[in-house]
């Protein structure tokens, strides 16, 4: 003999509250994902630099080196973006030709930075430094493209976990978890 739903114990508020309280569990999760996945970091418009800025003049027609203006880059995880003085040591002897450099002129003489936007930004668990890649001969182009042909500042390719696995493999370097992650 089966039991029907009048001998079945009636549902305690305690098992309620648990059910409540895993969806919302669930539910939040999946949003942060999405938001993580689809997030304003994936937005091309947040991508905009407040002064356009053309690698493909700068690295590619007069030949500067990446690291004349990302200084940092040999010896820190975050590249870094140049001081307004930097600029201002090759701008400040050329007619204000162009809207942006007119605005870095005007940056540089009421004495404000440059809010510039950062295009990437790995996270917190992930230990990278530009100085072992460039100790190992790699290139700025290898991660970031052929950068004298840009003529603004894209994001370079995407920084995942399987992109840098690649590499690693077809490079031989160390794919031991230890090397990229604290």
């Amino acid at each position: 003999m089966g039991f029907t739903s009048a001998d079945r114990p009636p549902m305690t508020r305690a098992l309620w509250q648990s059910l409540g309280l895993i969806s919302l569990a669930t539910v939040s999760s999946l949003m942060i994902g999405l938001l993580y996945s689809k997030g304003s970091a994936d937005s091309t418009a947040q991508d905009q630099q407040p002064i356009p800025f053309n690698h493909a003049f700068h690295a590619g027609e007069l030949a500067l080196d990446c690291r004349y203006c990302h200084r940092a880059a040999h010896v820190s995880p975050a590249a870094g973006v140049p001081s307004l003085q930097l600029c201002m040591g090759c701008h400040q002897n050329l007619d204000a030709t162009t809207a942006g450099i007119k605005t870095l002129v005007d940056h540089w003489q009421r004495q404000e930075p440059v809010e510039w936007v950062r295009l990437q930004r790995l996270p917190d668990f992930v230990y990278f430094t530009h100085e072992r890649h460039f100790a190992r001969g790699l290139e700025c182009t290898t991660c970031h493209g052929d950068v004298i042909r840009m003529t603004s500042t894209p994001r370079a390719a995407t920084y995942e976990m399987g992109w840098c696995l690649s590499c690693h493999q077809q490079r031989g370097a160390s794919r031991d978890c230890v090397t990229c992650h604290k």
